[in-house]
């Protein structure tokens, strides 16, 4: 229902260029690491991938109602900055969706960055980290993926591109792996 919505909106004004699908593991779960420039990223990133995801989103989103709707029908689970006991509360929602092979959308910037590449928030990352090897759960393949918008005369034209997975054994590599994470989505935004 939300990515028909989504379709039937802001997709008048959104034209979708999507490449990379091949590095879309067949199954979950995973872990889509998108650019993230925009509030328009969240619809976008939900209409341009196949499977139903989950977002990890910011607390503040989850208290503007249409947005609240939008963000529980896609799985939201939020997320703290201010509160970091409420947004681990939060995460323990996050295990039995991927050991029920979830796709989990989370932008590793943590807020918009226009025109550039944050450098990555590599707690919450290290967080996901952490829940390797529970409940019988392997390694977490995160998938970067770059996002573009290419004006035009009626709205743009939105490349998303994604890349290869990435893994890492264990939490203490989550700052290694989002710098090179955050260096690939760069690479895929055209930045």
């Amino acid at each position: 229902m939300g990515r028909w919505f989504c379709h039937q909106t802001i997709g008048r004004y959104f034209s979708l260029r999507i490449s990379g699908l091949e590095h879309l593991p067949t199954q979950g779960p995973a872990i889509i690491c998108p650019k993230h420039q925009r509030w328009e990223d969240i619809p976008i990133i939900g209409m341009a991938l196949p499977p139903p995801l989950h977002y990890i989103a910011k607390v503040e989103l989850f208290q503007q109602p249409v947005v609240r709707e939008l963000l529980g029908a896609w799985g939201g689970v939020p997320v703290d900055r201010k509160n970091p006991r409420a947004t681990l509360s939060s995460f323990k929602r996050l295990l039995p969706l991927l050991v029920n092979r979830a796709f989990i959308v989370l932008f590793p910037e943590g807020t918009y960055f226009v025109g550039r590449v944050g450098p990555g928030k590599h707690r919450l990352i290290q967080l996901l980290l952490k829940l390797q090897g529970q409940e019988g759960l392997k390694c977490l393949p995160f998938v970067p993926v770059g996002v573009n918008y290419e004006p035009r005369p009626h709205g743009y034209i939105v490349h998303v591109q994604l890349g290869p997975p990435l893994i890492a054994p264990g939490p203490r590599q989550a700052p290694a792996l989002t710098k090179v994470l955050m260096s690939h989505i760069a690479r895929l935004s055209g930045f």
